[in-house]
């Protein structure tokens, strides 16, 4: 009896364990960015920087079009025109 009770406390430990490293797995990360320029009429409202500090495998500028849309490009340190992208998204914001 006591090593039944012993043996489910122990599984339950594992399982809380798993819940909790999973839960802090980003869910929402780029895999793969491209360089690709899109197009002006896209409509591009926000923008974030993916970091790989926060879990994701990669370093990553996602921009938000109007449609909710998610487009991974690479970070602006890596490219020039995702900078001034960025630069004139902010622009407009201000």
């Amino acid at each position: 009896m006591a090593f039944r009770v012993a043996a489910l406390l122990f599984v339950v430990t594992v399982c809380l364990g798993c819940a909790q490293a999973f839960s802090e797995v980003p869910v929402d990360c780029c895999l793969v960015t491209t360089d690709i320029r899109f197009p002006r009429h896209f409509k591009i409202v926000s923008h974030l920087l993916q970091t790989t500090d926060r879990g994701c495998d990669i370093d990553a500028t996602v921009f938000i079009t109007k449609s909710g849309m998610r487009l991974c490009t690479p970070h602006p340190s890596q490219s020039k025109w995702v900078s001034e992208y960025i630069k004139r998204l902010e622009k407009v914001r201000n």
